[in-house]
């Protein structure tokens, strides 16, 4: 678990450290993740790596939890931009990340990150969830409702998880099962298309 030593220290220091972090999960996967390159490059002592880590487990949650901020982050910058419109935020943060990620570096990082993880998917995948659960208030109230059909927010979030499905697997056949952007934009838009009618 990530002790609140980590989110306590000043920014650069967080952001150094992550640096130093992912760093290392580009070299290699975690299972020879080693804790003293990673303190080395981030000129931190050990005694201060386990000040703020209890293992190298903790470092799958590290990467959750930025993600989780730079996908909050890109959502709610994307919806402002386009005025709360939710299906031409989806398209587009769709768009920015494919267009904007090297396809081939991503997928080194992903075998980098995925060794081992069987026994951390699921605290993974919970902590992103969790994180983006509690973001999600801000996200609904600049979702211009006007331009849906939707009569609560129930319906609204039930919405957004369809839509979080539908970026969540062309992500996947993209990035992991090696779909061509084609296929992969053509797929995205019809689910799109068939939500938003």
């Amino acid at each position: 678990m990530i002790k609140d030593t980590f989110y306590n220290l000043p920014k650069a220091k967080r952001d150094r450290i992550f640096a130093s972090i992912k760093k290392e999960f580009d070299r290699v996967p975690l299972d020879k993740i080693s804790i003293n390159r990673i303190i080395k490059d981030a000129d931190i002592s050990r005694g201060s790596f386990y000040q703020y880590f209890d293992d190298k487990g903790d470092l799958y949650d590290i990467f959750a939890d930025r993600f989780s901020e730079e996908f909050h982050s890109l959502c709610t910058g994307t919806l402002g931009k386009n005025k709360g419109d939710i299906f031409k935020t989806i398209s587009d943060i769709m768009e920015i990340t494919i267009n904007n990620t090297d396809k081939t570096l991503t997928q080194n990082k992903l075998k980098n990150l995925m060794p081992g993880v069987s026994t951390n998917a699921k605290s993974v995948i919970d902590r992103v969830c969790n994180n983006i659960k509690e973001y999600m208030p801000t996200i609904l109230n600049n979702i211009d409702t006007t331009k849906l059909d939707v009569k609560s927010t129930s319906e609204i979030e039930a919405l957004l998880s369809m839509l979080s499905m539908i970026v969540h697997k062309a992500m996947l056949d993209y990035f992991i099962f090696h779909r061509n952007i084609e296929s992969v934009t053509e797929d995205f838009t019809g689910k799109l298309n068939l939500l938003k009618n």
